[in-house]
C-alpha cells in the first residue's frame, strides 16, 4: 500500500453521471475505485489510467452484499482507507403502478435504496476508523415532484433523501456528513431510454419528446453529466466542510416552478 492520494469508491460508475464522477475525481487527484455491474466500466477505468490518472474498476451489484463487501475490502486493502463514497448506481421503471411487476418493483428498490444501505453499511466503519469521510447519494427530482409513470422509482429517491438526512445525524459523532444530489434532466443513456419508451407509447417521434422534457428545465436544456458530477465533487470535499443532512438540486429550477 503506497498511495497517499484521498480515495473515492463510485457506484454505477460505467455511465453518465457515475462515469462523469470517476473521471472528474480522477483527474483532480483521487485515487478512484469505480463499481458497476456494465463492464464498459472496465474501458472508462483503461482511459483514466492512460490520462495519467488513479483508477481500478471490478463488476458488481450494489444489490449483492457480497459483491459490496468484496469491493469495499478490496479498496482498503489497495488505498489503506475510504474517503468519499459516491452512491450513484440506480435503475428506473417507466410504467402506470398497475403495470408493474412485484419482481420489477423489488429489483428497482434493491438497487436505488438497498444499494445504498449496502454500501453505506460496510462503509461506514472503514470511516469510523477514520474518525471522517464524506457519502453523496444520488436523489433525483423525482423525489420532490410527482411524475407521471415513475411511481416506483420516485418512491425510492425520496427514501433515499430521507435515509441521508438520517445517517447526517446518526454519524456526526465521527465527522462523517452525508449529503445527497437531486437531478432533474441529464443526458445519460438512462433518460435517452425513457425518453425513447415515451416515445414508443405515444407516437411521437423521439426529438419531439426530448423538446418537451428539455422544457421542463428552465435553460430548456437536459444537463450535462459532467455538471452533476461537479456537485457531487463539491459535496464531496473540504470546500462543503459545513454541509451535511443536505438534498442538493441541481435541477435547473424545475422545483422552483
Amino acid at each position: 500500500m503506497t498511495e497517499t492520494k484521498k480515495v473515492a469508491l463510485i457506484t454505477g460508475a460505467a455511465n453518465g453521471i457515475g462515469e462523469a464522477s470517476a473521471r472528474m475525481f480522477a483527474k483532480r487527484g483521487y485515487a478512484v475505485v469505480m463499481l458497476d455491474v456494465v463492464d464498459r466500466g472496465a474501458d472508462v477505468a483503461r482511459e483514466i489510467q492512460d490520462g495519467g490518472g488513479t483508477c481500478d474498476f471490478m463488476i458488481g451489484d450494489v444489490a449483492v452484499e457480497s459483491d459490496v463487501v468484496k469491493a469495499v475490502e478490496a479498496t482498503v486493502k489497495k488505498h489503506g482507507r475510504i474517503d468519499v463514497l459516491n452512491n450513484n448506481a440506480g435503475i428506473v421503471i417507466v410504467r402506470p403502478l398497475d403495470e408493474i411487476k412485484w419482481e420489477e418493483y423489488r429489483r428497482v428498490v434493491d438497487v436505488n435504496l438497498g444499494g445504498i444501505f449496502l454500501m453505506c453499511k460496510h462503509t461506514i466503519p472503514i470511516m469510523k476508523k477514520q474518525n471522517g469521510g464524506a457519502i453523496v447519494n444520488m436523489g433525483s427530482v423525482s423525489g420532490h415532484v410527482g411524475q407521471i409513470d415513475h411511481s416506483v422509482y420516485g418512491a425510492t429517491k425520496g427514501a433515499v433523501i430521507a435515509i441521508t438526512r438520517a445517517l447526517a445525524w446518526e454519524l456526526a459523532p465521527w465527522n462523517i456528513r452525508v449529503n445527497s444530489v437531486s437531478p432533474g434532466s441529464v443526458d445519460t443513456p438512462m433518460l435517452r431510454s425513457d425518453i425513447k419508451i415515451e416515445s414508443e407509447k405515444t407516437g411521437k417521434p423521439f426529438d419531439e419528446v426530448k423538446k418537451i422534457r428539455e422544457a421542463e428545465q428552465a435553460f430548456k436544456r437536459w444537463a450535462d453529466p459532467s455538471e452533476i458530477a461537479e456537485s457531487i465533487f463539491f459535496l464531496s470535499g473540504d470546500t462543503a466542510s459545513f454541509i451535511t443532512g443536505t438534498d442538493l438540486l441541481v435541477d435547473c429550477g424545475w422545483v422552483a416552478k
